[in-house]
């Protein structure tokens, strides 16, 4: 609901603020006072390009302020929250200020926003009737959305869209699937080769290193054989001996422990030396005995080596990862060699899930032109209702063909359904339907949409509806109807209407007042907010011009009364 609107040195504007109400917000006054005014400085802070000619002559800017109050769930939080917009207790203010080189500035809730945003939140917020701006039923892409919810298609439309949702995840499948049975195809002799090559050589973790140690005992077995053997001499085999050398010194220490029995333990001590002398000398024996002088083997190491580490150099820094990467090559295979029947599957799901598209696409086409025949007769006689009798509309379908092969064509569905719609109307007899974006302007078209609007008021989610001029040729009996109409209208969306009709005027819930004034030489237009007895006032100038007669003002008095 737009709560209240604030202007500030907009072209006869000082400073004006309006404080709008729920249901119907009635604005009149005398031609010239100004109410265009307004609905330029509301469609400036809804997004329209700016111009530094509404500034006021004198002034160096101008203001507009529109608050917004937001029912629960409105598609408005949503956008709002994408832009990081905080909406505190759903109160959204607006502004826009132009300056003299007519750039502007736009703001939501007091952060700076770009005017494309502005835009955009304006067709979110206001329908706009009069002009072609911010009509939400002149956009084409929404006028299946209206359709649809004429119709209560919710299910309908849910339905088509899972079972898009589905084919298009299993054609995404597909796409997948082939674009990797392509890389695969290209790699498939590769990874056989590299799968082979690993496999052939039978690695085992921890074998380089086994591999090592051996190479490097092979390489020097004769020094090694030569070193254990001067051990085994210097240790015991070989004259004056480390061997010779402990017992000489056990057999000394022996003859003195007779003498000092504390030296005991140490013959004791010198005892074990010489055993384990002789223990290592006998290890020294075993070892040398042990390593073998052996140029073949020593050849098959360095080659198992070499083929270790090219293996190593071309699919990991270990055997442990050549290995996995043997793994990997040998998953890829499995893939490849499983992606046909894979395929297979898809494809075969892909049709069944493309037959039950089309089933749910078919219901809902036929569902929609029923609803169509419904809708147009609904507007057609709201229309004739509204002064309008010779008015045709109808609903258009379009459907994008597309070749199908020889048996004929088809057509491109979507998460929408299998068809768009537009609509159409004449105005005239003889006249053939025209899209509904190029009918005339002024009053005809603001009739057009409050009939449309009158029809399509639950489905559309703009809760704020403005019609300015709906009154033009019309008088009377239809007056009264378009009065009563507005009034029906506001009860689902707040609405706002400039009138120069009583008969419209009377079934204002709130009724404001446009006026002109001129003191020493500056003219300025304000607004008033009406009591009952200035709506009185307010009626009778509408039904009896400048002179107002007693009969006139009970007119009036009457024609509030019955309301």
């Amino acid at each position: 609901m737009l709560n209240r609107l604030r202007v500030s040195h907009y072209a006869l504007i000082d400073e004006v603020e309006i404080e709008f109400g729920p249901g119907l917000n009635i604005i009149t006054g005398e031609t010239g006072a100004g109410k265009s005014i307004l609905m330029g400085a509301l469609g400036l802070v809804l997004g329209v390009r700016a111009n530094a000619d509404v500034i006021r002559t004198g002034e160096s800017r101008c203001t507009v302020e529109a608050t917004f109050e937001f029912s629960e769930g409105h598609p408005s939080l949503g956008f709002l929250a994408d832009m990081g917009i905080e909406v505190d207790d759903g109160e959204l203010i607006l502004r826009r200020e132009v300056n003299a080189e007519s750039r502007s500035r736009c703001f939501a809730n007091g952060s700076g926003i770009p005017v494309r945003s502005l835009q955009a939140l304006g067709r979110l917020l206001v329908d706009l009737h009069g002009q072609h701006d911010h009509q939400s039923l002149l956009d084409v892409d929404r006028h299946l959305e209206f359709l649809d919810g004429y119709a209560g298609h919710g299910d309908l439309v849910s339905t088509v869209q899972k079972s898009h949702g589905n084919l298009a995840g299993l054609h995404s499948r597909l796409s997948d699937l082939e674009a990797e049975v392509a890389r695969l195809g290209e790699r498939r002799e590769l990874l056989s080769f590299q799968a082979e090559e690993i496999a052939s050589a039978a690695l085992h973790p921890g074998e380089e290193e086994a591999l090592v140690r051996e190479r490097a005992l092979l390489e020097n077995a004769e020094r090694l054989i030569d070193t254990a053997s001067q051990i085994e001499q210097l240790l015991y085999q070989g004259e004056d001996s480390i061997a010779d050398r402990v017992g000489l010194a056990e057999g000394l220490l022996a003859d003195a422990a007779r003498v000092d029995t504390s030296l005991e333990t140490r013959v004791k001590e010198l005892e074990a030396i010489g055993y384990e002398v002789e223990e290592l000398s006998r290890f020294f024996t075993s070892y040398g005995q042990s390593i073998e002088h052996d140029p073949e083997r020593l050849g098959v190491v360095v080659d198992r080596i070499e083929t270790i580490q090219r293996l190593k150099a071309k699919y990991g820094d270990s055997i442990e990862e050549v290995l996995a990467y043997a793994e990997e090559a040998e998953r890829e295979l499995k893939r490849a060699n499983a992606s046909d029947g894979d395929r297979r599957s898809i494809q075969a799901e892909i049709e069944a899930a493309t037959r039950q598209f089309a089933q749910a696409c078919e219901t809902l086409t036929a569902s929609r032109q029923d609803a169509a025949g419904r809708m147009t007769d609904a507007i057609e006689s709201s229309l004739v209702d509204l002064g309008m009798p010779d008015v045709t509309f109808e609903v258009v379908f379009v459907r994008d063909t597309r070749p199908e092969g020889a048996s004929g064509e088809g057509c491109e569905a979507g998460a929408w359904g299998a068809e768009r719609c537009e609509f159409y109307l004449s105005t005239n007899p003889g006249e053939s339907v025209r899209p509904l974006v190029r009918i005339a302007s002024g009053g005809e078209i603001s009739r057009i949409m409050l009939a449309l609007k009158s029809v399509l008021a639950q489905t559309d989610t703009v809760q704020v509806l403005i019609f300015d001029e709906i009154d033009i040729g019309i008088s009377g009996r239809i007056a009264e109807v378009v009065g009563r109409r507005l009034k029906t209208l506001s009860a689902s969306c707040q609405t706002v209407s400039i009138t120069h009709l009583p008969q419209i005027a009377k079934m204002a819930d709130r009724h404001f007042s446009v006026q002109k004034e001129t003191d020493g030489g500056r003219t300025e237009t304000f607004v008033r907010s009406l009591a009952e007895e200035d709506r009185i006032s307010e009626l009778a100038k509408l039904l009896g011009g400048e002179e107002i007669s007693n009969l006139t003002v009970e007119h009036a008095r009457e024609m509030l009364s019955k309301n």
